[in-house]
């Protein structure tokens, strides 16, 4: 299967801005399967390229003159092969495992999240069984949560977005997150990029956003809670970190006055 992606990040200041920064993790890390046919990032200004500490590759770019506008846009063509069964990959982790239960923002579980784990944490410690009781984790978060947009924002925590009982995939993905770590297992945020023209897929028009878990001898696994699945071939990785802060596609800062709106739109479709 081969698959396309359009996404445009636009930012549009109300006063203009001497100097804007902006830092892009939207470069692909393939797993085993996937290949990358061709990608591409444009952005204005000076562009620099660098590796932050999760081992992301940063693509920055820098406008040094008056601006009221930025646009970043990434086309790329991806496919994989092979059986549709769960994502591996054959980097070398650059942090051990136990670094991947630190709390963070995000996803930092409380007394809320006891029912989605009560009855799993020794299941959760066999090697074993941590798969199974994940997908349990992640079945009864389905249970909890109803996926819409509009509800939340790009800063809501795990255990707002719990409470709402609603949310999009950030949500979700954060929540299994804080459900893992209370179960002591690390885990991590993923965005990438899953099809969004099949209407059965809870996919957004931006890039996607899933998790995953470490799980001795089987190393990192993922897991998509807004889809209730683990990624397919159709998941295309590009950043990992403690919550979505790490591991945002674009962020940025800037020198002026006034309001910023940010727009997103991504299209991600088979095109063979």
């Amino acid at each position: 299967m081969r698959l396309s992606v359009h996404h445009a990040t636009r930012f549009k200041f109300d006063q203009p801005s001497g100097h804007s920064i902006h830092d892009v993790r939207l470069t692909p890390k393939p797993a085993t399967g996937q290949r990358i046919v061709s990608w591409r990032i444009e952005g204005p200004g000076k562009r620099s390229e660098w590796l932050d500490g999760h081992n992301n590759q940063v693509t920055t770019f820098s406008v040094a003159q008056q601006h009221d506008a930025v646009e970043i846009v990434v086309h790329g063509v991806y496919e994989y092969s092979g059986a549709d069964h769960w994502l591996r990959y054959a980097e070398v982790p650059t942090l051990p495992a136990p670094f991947w239960l630190r709390n963070s923002p995000l996803a930092t579980p409380d007394a809320s999240f006891d029912p989605l784990v009560e009855g799993l944490r020794e299941g959760a410690a066999d090697p074993a069984e941590r798969v199974a009781v994940l997908h349990e984790v992640m079945g009864r978060i389905g249970k909890r949560m109803t996926y819409g947009t509009g509800a939340s924002t790009v800063d809501t925590t795990a255990t707002e977005a719990l409470a709402r009982g609603v949310g999009v995939a950030q949500d979700e993905t954060h929540i299994f997150i804080a459900c893992c770590r209370h179960l002591g297992v690390p885990a991590r945020y993923v965005s990438g990029y899953l099809r969004n023209d099949d209407p059965e897929l809870h996919v957004g028009r931006t890039s996607h956003s899933w998790a995953e878990a470490w799980v001795p001898g089987l190393d990192w696994v993922g897991f998509d809670p807004a889809n209730g699945i683990s990624p397919r071939g159709d998941s295309l990785r590009v950043a990992v970190g403690l919550d979505y802060r790490d591991a945002a596609p674009v962020s940025g800062r800037r020198i002026g006055f006034g309001e910023a709106t940010m727009t997103v739109d991504a299209t991600i479709k088979v095109i063979d």
